[in-house]
């Protein structure tokens, strides 16, 4: 590629971030309760004024990441600390062990407790990011116990809210592809800001690796199965098993092939590669 060319591509790709950056700047951050209204129409007009948790976590470390990697602006810092405030004073369900809601309203009164914990992923990312940027430690102490809190409900701990298992165990149970994919994500993040744990972040980034291949690629069917039985077995009699999330799998490639880049596995690039691609 010429030079030129280059820059005419690198002109095109900021634009397009300046654009998006900006669309969310202007329109989504509520000046009023603190936050980000997440339901927004293409011209930037607020349709319902709920806010999903996971956004709020979501925006955070995205302004944080972008000062991370583009230097740091104050409106960019401050979008990401009041998406940090906002989730902090009324997202997290105190009575419930510190347990996320998945919805609140604009003014952050709590709509949905869900099951799962991707709300507090996203928490622990925007925490952590945050840190990397700004230094302050109470962010990455909640970092690391929204990190561990999701592991350990992941692996057997009584959920503090009481719902309970989505369907009944001893009729069905099984493994869920999005808990191993999205700790792998939320690993790599903790490995950027904070070293003096680096040893067990390391370790659950293998496991995450392990279970993704172990359970749910099956290279028998040619494709990357959403949800499995518990020693991973293809369950395709009835509809969840048969669940294929193409948005998944390219994360799911995104982040294992981030893994591969730090730790230097070839290997690994060469398998997600093959892997997932479909078999049409």
């Amino acid at each position: 590629m010429d030079k030129a060319k280059l820059l005419e591509v690198q002109k095109s790709v900021r634009e397009q971030l300046d654009g998006c950056v900006n669309f969310w700047l202007n329109n989504g951050i509520d000046k009023v309760n603190g936050g980000v209204y997440t339901c927004l129409d293409r011209e930037g007009k607020v349709y319902s004024t709920d806010k999903s948790v996971w956004m709020q976590g979501r925006c955070a470390w995205t302004f944080a990441w972008l000062c991370k990697n583009y230097g740091v602006r104050p409106e960019w810092l401050e979008a990401s600390k009041s998406c940090l405030d906002f989730m902090e004073k009324y997202c997290l369900n105190r009575e419930a062990g510190d347990r996320m809601y998945f919805t609140v309203t604009g003014d952050g009164k709590p709509l949905r407790q869900r099951r799962y914990f991707y709300s507090e992923s996203f928490y622990a990312m925007a925490n952590a990011e945050y840190y990397g940027v700004t230094g302050e430690k109470i962010c990455l102490e909640r970092a690391r116990r929204a990190y561990d809190m999701y592991w350990n409900l992941w692996h057997g701990m009584p959920d503090p809210t009481g719902l309970g298992a989505k369907t009944n165990p001893e009729t069905r149970t099984g493994r869920g592809f999005g808990y191993p994919m999205i700790y792998l994500n939320m690993t790599a993040v903790m490995l950027g800001v904070d070293p003096e744990r680096k040893a067990l972040y390391e370790e659950r980034a293998k496991t995450c690796v392990s279970d993704i291949f172990e359970y749910h690629v099956h290279p028998e069917l040619g494709c990357l199965l959403e949800n499995v039985g518990p020693n991973g077995e293809a369950r395709l009699e009835f509809t969840e098993g048969r669940v294929i999330n193409p948005g998944h799998d390219i994360e799911g490639v995104w982040f294992l092939l981030e893994h591969a880049k730090r730790t230097g596995d070839k290997e690994l690039v060469e398998k997600s590669g093959v892997d997932f691609q479909p078999r049409l």
